[in-house]
């Protein structure tokens, strides 16, 4: 039976994790929609070091008893940041929601949700189908899938996983991902229609853009490298 609606007599307890670095702009409307969701118990925002209005966007919201809002002491990386979020929630099942999308709603918490409570995956991961066309011509398998940060998993799973990512900035998908595989565990894909998440060609000027794509490429392929490296070992260790 396909779950349409969560009561909180049934649901786990669930926590939203917002890795922020210099996300002024969209940060206040995503806060707002997360705390008028139904399904969350606990809303946990890392600021990474922001150099912008983040911290005192954060500061407003200071007396909502929902948000724990953490400051980093400078800019360590996306799997820092997550990292220190899955550490300090205490709720049984876990989303991960970027802090640069544009119109997010409860809608797509139930969606990521659903799969985790029907026992149909144990991560799910959702993509946003606005912002991510760009690439659709270059990406027709969706392998680009794998990297986006919309996800549901179990805190159980996401726990052995914090010292693993501390250091992988923006190879943290990509070490989640790898992580799961080799466990066998089931993930499962999800669409987030209409979601709006800008790509990095929307948000700056070329060349900081290509910039970044060339430091997230390089920081996911030392990711690969790591378990690369570690697969070898087991084949070497079991020969």
């Amino acid at each position: 039976m396909e779950i349409t609606t969560l009561s909180s007599d049934v649901r786990p307890t669930c926590a939203a994790i917002v890795c922020a670095y210099n996300e002024e702009k969209t940060l206040a409307n995503l806060l707002d929609n997360l705390l008028a969701s139904p399904y969350l118990d606990e809303i946990i925002v890392v600021n990474d070091g922001s150099t912008d209005q983040t911290a005192a966007i954060l500061d407003h919201y200071a007396w909502k008893t929902e948000i724990q809002a953490v400051h980093l002491p400078g800019n360590h990386g996306k799997g820092y940041a997550l990292a220190e979020g899955i550490s300090r929630a205490r709720s049984e099942a876990l989303l991960f929601i970027d802090a640069d999308l544009q119109n997010w709603h409860c809608g797509y918490e139930l969606d990521l949700l659903r799969p985790l409570l029907q026992d149909q995956a144990d991560m799910v991961i959702g993509y946003p189908i606005e912002g991510s066309d760009l690439f659709e011509p270059v990406d027709p398998l969706g392998l680009l899938h794998w990297i986006s940060g919309e996800r549901a998993v179990w805190r159980r799973d996401a726990l052995p996983l914090v010292e693993l990512i501390r250091d992988s900035r923006f190879g943290v998908e990509t070490h989640i991902n790898l992580h799961y595989r080799q466990s066998r565990q089931r993930v499962q894909f999800v669409r987030l229609n209409n979601l709006k998440h800008p790509i990095k060609l929307q948000k700056s000027s070329l060349l900081p853009a290509l910039r970044g794509y060339a430091q997230e490429g390089a920081e996911i392929l030392q990711t690969c490298g790591y378990w690369t490296r570690k697969m070898v070992r087991g084949w070497v260790e079991n020969w």
